[in-house]
């Protein structure tokens, strides 16, 4: 294809962004954002704002750098005024649309982030204003290029923003400056025809993030997919709504299994996902995506060109590096690069990615014909594989961990795509081609939360008092030099599960678990005594009570009704508007 072509392909599909009402940034060009940022290098500032351009960041500079869009006296310089104006846009009571456990791992976060680097308080507003004065957003533009990966074409846009204000703006998992997002669309080379869309949501990957073109939850305006940014976090989803996003702590899996059997015992049967465990215990948060904000339809696409050295070699970070250990108030790297300099899967093999790999274009699906194809792969694969194994070993004792770390994912990736080619030959050979449904590859989307029910000013008071009631009564018995604290815990964890149930309108769920705690009670009678150094338990307890109670209390305050969207899409939605 001609360079015109690519880039009408590029135009004629490119995804329509719809964004929250309250959404400060939006997808703009890197060249003003670099003009405008100071370039740091192993902690000093190499260039200062104004001097930078993008032929400084290549291949020369290293993944050790970074580009800082804010500075000590940008932040200085916020007034209290635009402060108010710009901040504390939350999107309701997050802490109420899930459950008690996790709310617990939430505060268990919340004392993280004091304890850890994170992105310098009023950065958010600082950059908002930033932005204005520079007028980035006057021209939304995104980046494209057309590759053919095995046996797809695909379309992929990256979108770049000034600022991830997921936690300052929305009580989310993080702040940085900068932020990278991305869309895939997989065409059928012999006539161009959509397939499959994917897009990117947070550091997901396979094929959950992907739907068919003509899946209901497609929603196209003519040839273009319709896609939802989550507020301040950017992440992509196809429907509209909130969405629960979580943190995982690994080893409490149990705790999930424990709370599923709890439920069916005492028939509390959720429509919405308010456990707080989820699918994988972890920390919750709220992805925002309503899509009743701006929509961004007329794109100034621009060439995502490998020879373009701010693109092609700087494997640096696009915002502040704060050497956050968990990686999540770091600036981001750029679409190829991950943060540690390798290359990301997304790049090299999109296919991979969106998990297509064992699938083919409707133009290629003849299962037979495929068969000689995929013995070919096969046997391709194995050449490689044995490859890698030899280079990883070189690698391990000649160049250091950098490099034996991208060599063993590479050497993954191919196990994987093996696999993958393995179980496509069978349900070959047995007439069982994947790809005639159009959501059997679905195994964990991401799915819309129900509106909360009950009340939801009780629910969001509640949600804001609970944990730190927990721990001011957890701390009273070792305070009060109560001999045992056995028996207030059983009444505490009693007295708070049924409270959360009145609270979510649960009234014969609260009935239920009533009865249960008192024949619990009846049968157990007293129990021994634990002792332990009471008061400087005691005291810690209450001092994280008061810590915890002061930053819900931040939330609460800031809460403002809204409409909450009808999570599930009506059944006579059409495929395209």
């Amino acid at each position: 294809m001609t360079t015109d072509g690519l880039q009408e392909l590029l135009s004629r599909h490119a995804p329509i962004l719809r964004f929250d009402a309250r959404e400060l940034f939006y997808p703009t060009a890197v060249e003003p954002y670099i003009a405008t940022s100071a370039l740091v290098v192993g902690g000093t500032e190499l260039l200062p704002p104004g001097e930078v351009t993008p032929e400084h960041l290549d291949h020369r500079i290293g993944a050790q750098s970074y580009l800082r869009f804010i500075s000590d006296h940008d932040r200085r310089s916020v007034v209290r005024e635009e402060a108010r104006r710009l901040a504390g846009k939350l999107l309701g009571p997050r802490l109420g649309r899930v459950g008690y456990f996790g709310r617990i791992l939430d505060a268990l976060f919340l004392l993280s982030v004091f304890l850890r680097p994170t992105t310098p308080r009023l950065t958010t507003v600082a950059a908002a204003l930033k932005a204005d004065r520079h007028s980035f957003h006057q021209r939304r533009t995104c980046y494209g290029r057309v590759v053919q990966v095995g046996d797809w074409l695909v379309l992929h846009y990256a979108y770049f923003y000034v600022m991830n204000d997921w936690r300052s703006s929305y009580q989310g998992v993080n702040d940085h400056e900068a932020d990278w997002e991305q869309a895939w669309i997989f065409c059928d080379p012999a006539d161009r025809r959509p397939v499959w869309v994917v897009c990117s949501s947070h550091d997901y990957l396979g094929s959950d993030l992907r739907r068919h073109w003509d899946d209901p939850e497609c929603v196209r305006i003519a040839e273009r997919p319709v896609l939802f940014a989550g507020g301040g976090s950017h992440a992509l989803f196809f429907r509209p709504g909130d969405y629960i996003s979580r943190i995982e702590i690994p080893g409490l899996r149990w705790l999930l299994a424990v709370q599923k059997w709890f439920q069916r015992t005492l028939r509390i049967h959720d429509t919405e996902d308010d456990s707080g465990l989820g699918p994988a215990l972890g920390v919750p948060f709220v992805d925002s995506a309503p899509g009743d904000g701006t929509e961004i339809a007329d794109w100034d696409i621009r060439p995502l060109d490998e020879g373009q050295p701010w693109f092609g070699d700087f494997r640096g970070l696009w915002g502040l590096d704060t050497n956050d250990p968990l990686n999540g108030e770091r600036g981001p790297a750029g679409p190829k690069f991950n943060r540690g300099g390798d290359i990301r899967l997304a790049w090299a093999d999109p296919v991979g990615f969106a998990g297509l790999h064992g699938t083919s274009p409707p133009s290629m699906a003849d299962p037979q014909a495929s068969l000689a194809g995929i013995e070919a792969g096969l046997a391709h694969l194995d050449d490689e594989i044995r490859q890698s194994s030899r280079l990883m070993a070189l690698t391990s004792r000649a160049q250091g961990d950098a490099e034996t770390v991208a060599e063993s994912r590479r050497l993954s990736r191919l196990l994987r795509q093996r696999t993958e080619l393995r179980d496509l030959r069978r349900r070959v050979t047995s007439d069982d081609v994947e790809g005639r449904g159009l959501r059997e590859h679905l195994r964990n989307p991401a799915v819309p939360i129900a509106p909360s029910r009950g009340n939801r000013w009780m629910l969001a008071i509640w949600a804001t008092l609970s944990v730190p009631l927990a721990l001011v009564a957890l701390a009273a018995p070792f305070l009060l030099n109560e001999t045992s604290v056995v028996v207030p815990l059983l009444v505490l964890v009693a007295s708070f599960a049924v409270l959360e149930q009145l609270a979510r309108g649960r009234i014969s769920a609260a009935l239920r678990l009533t009865g249960l705690f008192v024949a619990i009670a009846l049968l157990s009678g007293f129990v021994g005594v634990i002792t332990v150094s009471r008061y400087a338990f005691g005291a810690a307890l209450a001092a994280a009570a008061l810590l915890l109670f002061v930053g819900n209390l931040r939330e609460l305050r800031s809460f403002r009704r809204r409409r909450v969207l009808d999570a599930e899409p009506s059944s006579a939605e059409p495929n395209s508007v």
